[in-house]
């Protein structure tokens, strides 16, 4: 089966299954859609504007046709505990951008580092990255230091880049290569 199918998939990764969006029934895409728009998820989000049902209803309509954007809702032990995303997908180079958010409503113990280890497994063994990046307001303390403690390494700074509520923002970009995430990780 082909990759781009493959990501289109509900997933099992270790102990998670990840669930498309585009096969998520209506009450989980009404709930995912509730997370989004939670203060705590909005507000680290470069659109931190609410999403309107109609917005969000569209959104997961193009990902049906979408060949570089994957959005999976994370479950364990029949418990939602986040959003995992892989975007900006290129199959050529083999690379892609890193996303999470845990349930902001029911807060799981961990649930940013079983998302994230649950994500890097997704993308260096089953969609067989080489690099993967993300990027993070400076000021989101919590994710940086997530993100340190999986392995992601400071690659560069996007000056000023994202505006929220009239003050500009600095956005930390980090990455790992799959050789670095075989040496954090290999023995999970």
């Amino acid at each position: 089966m082909e990759l781009i199918s493959i990501l289109k998939e509900n997933l099992r990764v270790g102990n998670i299954t990840l669930r498309n969006f585009i096969n998520l029934n209506p009450d989980e895409l009404e709930l995912v859609r509730t997370w989004r728009n939670h203060p705590e998820v909005r507000k680290w989000m470069y659109n931190d504007q609410e999403i309107s049902k109609e917005e969000h209803f569209r959104f997961v309509e193009r990902l049906k046709e979408d060949s570089k954007n994957f959005y999976h809702l994370a479950v364990k032990d029949n418990a939602y505990i986040g959003v995992v995303n892989l975007v900006r997908v290129d199959l050529r180079n083999r690379n892609a951008y890193f996303g999470i958010y845990a349930n902001p409503e029911n807060r799981i113990q961990g649930a940013g580092f079983i998302l994230g280890k649950a994500l890097l497994k997704l993308a260096f063994e089953i969609a067989l990255l080489h690099t993967l990046r993300l990027e993070v307001l400076e000021n989101n303390i919590k994710a940086l230091n997530l993100y340190r403690k999986l392995g992601f390494k400071e690659e560069g700074i996007l000056r000023e880049f994202v505006l929220k509520e009239g003050k500009w923002f600095d956005v930390i970009v980090m990455g790992m290569t799959e050789e670095e995430y075989r040496n954090a990780h290999g023995e999970d």
